[in-house]
């Protein structure tokens, strides 16, 4: 079993009225990828420059490898911090960008060398040692950022949002490569995104913060499936949800929808469907049918999204696109069947 290495023990920020984390705790096992993932100002910059050593706490305890650090410094605490923007010195070479944090501790020149060479061998830029930032790319930029940090070899790697400034294909790319120098180099990391496909692509672990509240925390699948809340069902991606009471083995929305054939242990008042449970041609003669109207359609290539109207609640079904199958359009009356046993009740 992994250790602790990063324990979070009822924190609270505040600035002024404004109570930005509320009663946080978490626990971050050693060499795990954990995300902080959430929407823009629920708290998770916050929480992760706390740790960091950049914002202080109102109250609580923050303990790294089973020290109490609320009242270090940054360079105390022995984490290394990619920001969002790189923070590269436009001034200094690559090699120079990497070496800098080493110098500054009045390091040996032979260690130094050997610490910026292994850095820029683990992240492939030894033949642009010598080059200054302004000549390099985006991910070449967001690299030597990553190899300044490491080259100090932090217990910690701390990540805010370093892949938003990357476009969509180049992300997709430095995702892969940060996920194999995680496995190469094993060190804890805490990466901070509102991107769920990031969050779930790359993490072993996730906290879901809204409103300066962890919403939920486990393996990225266990969330997707198993949402603690609505908010947790929608922010981790697409997904239905109806308000409604159940009686025996009958769902009834506000509005009048029913749902038959429900697990009688069900209890909630709401029932969550993913698009994907959702299907066009009846797979069990169990299955619920439904008919109703398409009102938007999306080719996204692999797959086609229908968003379809029933009784004036809005479903949004996802289904594999496949050559000579047909594609509704908008107006059209489209027939539907779920599988009752997919439902998740919240």
């Amino acid at each position: 079993m992994s250790e602790k290495i990063i324990e979070i023990k009822n924190i609270n920020v505040s600035y002024g009225s404004n109570h930005v984390l509320k009663d946080v705790s978490l626990n971050i096992d050693n060499k795990d990828f954990y995300t902080f993932l959430g929407p823009s100002g629920c708290g998770k910059t916050t929480l992760l420059r706390l740790i960091a050593g950049f914002e202080k706490s109102s109250s609580g305890e923050l303990f790294i490898d089973g020290k109490e650090v609320s009242n270090l410094n940054p360079w105390e605490r022995d984490v290394g911090m990619v920001f969002q923007n790189y923070a590269l010195w436009p001034h200094m070479t690559v090699y120079k960008n990497i070496s800098f944090g080493l110098e500054e501790k009045k390091l040996d020149k032979k260690e130094i060398k050997n610490r910026v060479d292994e850095v820029l061998e683990l992240v492939d830029l030894k033949d642009l040692s010598r080059r200054y930032p302004f000549q390099l790319s985006g991910g070449q930029q967001q690299r030597v950022a990553l190899a300044r940090t490491l080259v100090v070899k932090p217990k910690v790697l701390l990540l805010d949002e370093p892949l938003s400034n990357l476009d969509a294909k180049l992300r997709v790319q430095m995702r892969k490569e940060l996920q194999d120098l995680h496995k190469k180099i094993e060190i804890t990391s805490i990466f901070v995104t509102h991107d769920q496909e990031e969050a779930n692509s790359m993490s072993t672990n996730l906290a879901i913060l809204n409103e300066g509240i962890v919403q939920q925390v486990g393996k990225p699948v266990d969330l997707y499936n198993n949402p603690s809340n609505t908010f947790v069902a929608n922010f981790l991606g697409t997904t239905n949800v109806i308000e409604g009471e159940i009686r025996d083995t009958i769902f009834k929305s506000k509005k009048g929808l029913v749902v038959k054939n429900i697990n009688k242990n069900a209890k909630g008042t709401s029932i969550l469907l993913r698009p994907q449970n959702l299907y066009l041609e009846q797979r069990n003669e169990k299955f619920e049918k439904f008919i109703g109207e398409v009102k938007t359609q999306e080719f996204l290539g692999n797959i086609v999204r229908y968003t379809i109207d029933i009784k004036d609640h809005i479903f949004v079904l996802d289904t594999l696109h496949e050559v000579d199958k047909k594609i509704y359009s908008p107006d059209e009356e489209i027939v539907f069947y779920l599988d009752t046993k997919k439902i998740k009740f919240l």
